[in-house]
């Protein structure tokens, strides 16, 4: 539906997020006097509650006004045998359903057994399970960063030391603890990618929370879940953007292209991770197996060649060199003394 000029003009004025959230506190706007130097002394006529009194205020008092009514705590309600939509969207909480639409957060089913309450949901085209209590945090902290209010406490909600613990998981083969460890930090971290938050984090922060998308992406595909360690390490690839981190996360996104047999796929991941500077010792080798399952064998010869004198273990090369030379024969002697003779001229 087309919206009205009025909508329109309120919404480029105070911001989308603000008006839409607005409305779900149950706020009506009455009028705008726009502030010519400071958008932030723009005053708004509204009503809200019982009574619909006119009140005013200037937009940065408003935006308090609303996330006060937004970030009160919800009355806890039992969710009966065979729940209706109404009562599950009261279980939920209505306001967090609505304001999850606002973020483009997309509830997919609850999950109720004994005393624990999950929510499965989907943002950035990535599938979360949060408890029921994180996902209202979640939505809170979405929230109070739109409205500019800040967190309670001041600081981030992702615990950052938790990487470190996470990569000592991934070196000893505990995937399974790397993803209940950073799994949970899926959504805010989609959702702080969609905001201007992101890119005024500090670079070291930025830089951890790319390194724990790679850890966990790289953990998925040590557990054989492919489908779920590609759209993590994508996520990643996202964050990192120009970073010199985005070339590790392409070397484990081809990798685990490799281990699920998606040669085409890994070998342009593999060569824009090459690009970007990845180790040279470690994606020569993953190279050269995907252009093997592609019998594109010269390509693969030489690949083994650079990883040899990048320094990669020759225990891991030899058995695939051997395959190779017998696949070439002759003609792999024949480009060695072609390119011999190139080197000479």
């Amino acid at each position: 539906m087309k919206q009205s000029k009025d909508f329109e003009a309120a919404s480029e004025l105070i911001g989308r997020h603000t008006l839409g959230l607005a409305l779900v506190a149950g706020v009506r706007i009455v009028s705008l006097t726009p502030d010519s130097q400071v958008t932030d002394l723009t005053t708004v006529e509204f009503a809200m509650g019982p009574g619909e009194v006119i009140r005013q205020a200037t937009l940065s008092e408003f935006r308090q006004v609303v996330g006060g009514a937004l970030l009160s705590p919800l009355q806890a309600r039992a969710l009966p045998e065979s729940p209706g939509i109404e009562a599950l969207q009261a279980y939920i909480g209505g306001r967090y359903l609505l304001e999850a639409a606002l973020f483009d957060v997309q509830p997919l089913e609850l999950r109720v057994e004994m005393d624990l309450a999950e929510i499965a949901l989907k943002f950035n085209d990535l599938q979360h399970v949060l408890a029921l209590e994180d996902f209202r945090d979640v939505i809170d902290e979405r929230v109070r960063t739109e409205l500019g209010m800040g967190s309670p406490s001041g600081e981030m909600a992702i615990d950052l030391a938790i990487v470190e613990r996470a990569q000592e998981a991934n070196a000893d083969g505990n995937f399974g603890a790397t993803i209940a460890m950073l799994s949970p930090w899926l959504t805010p971290i989609s959702m702080l990618l969609r905001t201007g938050e992101a890119g005024e984090l500090a670079e070291e922060v930025h830089g951890k929370l790319s390194t724990s998308l790679d850890l966990l992406g790289s953990a998925y595909a040590g557990l054989g879940e492919y489908e779920a360690a590609n759209e993590v390490l994508r996520l990643g690839i996202q964050w990192a953007g120009d970073s010199t981190k985005a070339a590790d996360l392409y070397l484990a996104l081809g990798r685990a292209s490799v281990s699920a047999a998606k040669h085409g796929e890994a070998i342009g991941l593999l060569r824009r991770a090459i690009t970007l500077g990845a180790n040279e010792a470690e994606v020569f080798p993953l190279l050269a197996q995907s252009l093997t399952a592609r019998d594109q064998n010269l390509a693969a010869k030489v690949c083994i060649d650079r990883a040899r004198t990048a320094g990669a273990s020759a225990a891991v090369l030899r058995a695939a060199d051997d395959e190779l030379r017998a696949r070439l024969g002759q003609a792999w002697s024949r480009f060695e003394a072609w390119m011999d003779r190139g080197a000479s001229d």
